[in-house]
């Protein structure tokens, strides 16, 4: 699918970052940011393995304008957007690159800037199909790179044609099936999965992707030509353009993320409190699929709330967030309070966990699972989501297969 970026007419006010206040920095993982004026306050800084006339900014510079300005644009609240800073990790130029020179530059952008920046936008993709069995190279390679440098990856679905033949959406490209990123689908204004889109499972069931936002849409006219809705971002020359794929959803979503962590970050100059677990699942837990009732291939948890919704569950009396660490075993307990002494309740449950794996796939990938008794306990997953009743009087008992050590956020809200 080549990228066709189109002109539009209008302007948006420029946000510029207000003296004293601490911001969290994105990165951003692409062909290069153009410095415009909606963008340049916002940037860094720079990595970069490439000459200025050797890189083209058109994708880069896209994605960036929908990670700050994507609300506005659209004058649609999706996200609540707020300034942040951005790294521009240029890892692509303007000529083709070889798949493992690619993994090479993301793998050096994450280790040279790690200590500063905690979440990555990844918009790009290797276009090879993800296969049933077996995790692709690139997916573990990300998996590798945010278990080392304790960072987040949101990682685009990626796009496909298919729709202009009128076959079946085909299958998400490698990368898409890295476990511990959030992997991102896209919806259009219907709130239908875009036809572009690609689709999970990932390898063995594994729920991919895990959300999926506003992204346009692609259509095939009568004559056979591609028309598309796009959803409004910048171009390099600094005008307002439309465009669409899995890529733009995608930078919304890591944005949500960005200003999740940068309204409860404590630690500016290490990130000490940075927790990737924690953050996932209370975007994931926040999800709702759409009134068009959409398939978990096509959307994962489905639609992320926006940054201040999220941000209310720290101070929601009917929400319980646990964070911990456990091996084999552990049992949690809400007091009879929380079940305002009733007999039972419903409740959601959101589940998110890390764990060790095997790289080289000998045996499972995910060498060590958590699943919770009685409620889920299906397939090997690093994420749970459950609605249903929960007895006053009954412990969630989460339980692994062995005691290697995991990381998990468990998140249990009341339903009325």
């Amino acid at each position: 699918m080549p990228l066709q970026i189109d002109d539009e007419s209008g302007e948006v006010p420029v946000i510029y970052p207000e003296e004293n206040k601490n911001y969290i920095t994105l990165g951003v993982i692409d062909n290069g940011i153009a410095h415009i004026k909606y963008l340049d306050p916002w940037i860094k800084r720079v990595h970069t393995r490439f000459l200025k006339k050797d890189t083209s900014t058109t994708h880069g510079t896209f994605v960036s304008g929908i990670a700050l300005y994507g609300d506005k644009l659209e004058n649609r609240e999706m996200v609540k957007n707020e300034g942040f800073y951005l790294l521009d990790a240029t890892v692509l130029s303007a000529t083709t690159i070889e798949e493992d020179d690619l993994l090479q530059n993301i793998a050096l952008a994450i280790k040279e800037n790690h200590k500063k920046v905690k979440i990555w936008n990844l918009s790009l993709s290797v276009k090879i199909a993800i296969e049933e069995d077996t995790f692709s190279d690139f997916g573990v390679v990300l998996d590798h790179l945010q278990k080392t440098y304790g960072v987040l990856i949101f990682k685009s679905g990626g796009n496909g044609g298919n729709f202009m033949k009128k076959l079946p959406k085909g299958k998400l490209y490698h990368g898409s099936d890295s476990l511990l990123s959030i992997v991102v689908g896209a919806i259009n204004d219907e709130r239908y999965a875009s036809n572009y889109s690609r689709i999970g499972l990932g390898p063995k069931g594994t729920i991919k992707p895990d959300l999926a936002s506003y992204g346009g849409e692609l259509l095939l006219g009568d004559n056979g030509e591609m028309i598309m809705k796009g959803v409004k971002s910048f171009s390099r020359n600094g005008n307002i353009a439309s465009s669409s794929g899995t890529s733009f959803a995608t930078a919304r979503i890591s944005s949500l993320a960005t200003i999740i962590y940068q309204n409860i970050c404590k630690d500016f100059k290490d990130f000490s409190d940075f927790n990737p677990t924690f953050l996932k699942a209370l975007i994931i837990h926040s999800a709702k699929n759409t009134d068009r009732n959409l398939s978990m291939e096509e959307i994962g948890y489905g639609i992320p709330a926006t940054s201040t919704e999220i941000l209310s569950y720290l101070k929601n009396e009917n929400i319980k967030i646990f964070n911990g660490v456990m091996e084999k075993n552990k049992e949690i307990d809400l007091d009879a309070s929380f079940f305002e002494f009733k007999k039972d309740m419903k409740v959601k449950i959101t589940l998110v966990y890390d764990t060790e794996f095997d790289y080289l796939q000998k045996g499972e990938y995910i060498k060590s699972d958590i699943k919770i008794k009685d409620i889920s306990e299906a397939g090997r997953n690093l994420t749970r989501k459950f609605e249903g009743i929960l007895a006053r009087n009954k412990k969630i008992e989460l339980y692994s297969d062995n005691d290697i050590k995991k990381n998990y956020t468990l998140i249990v809200e009341k339903l009325n």
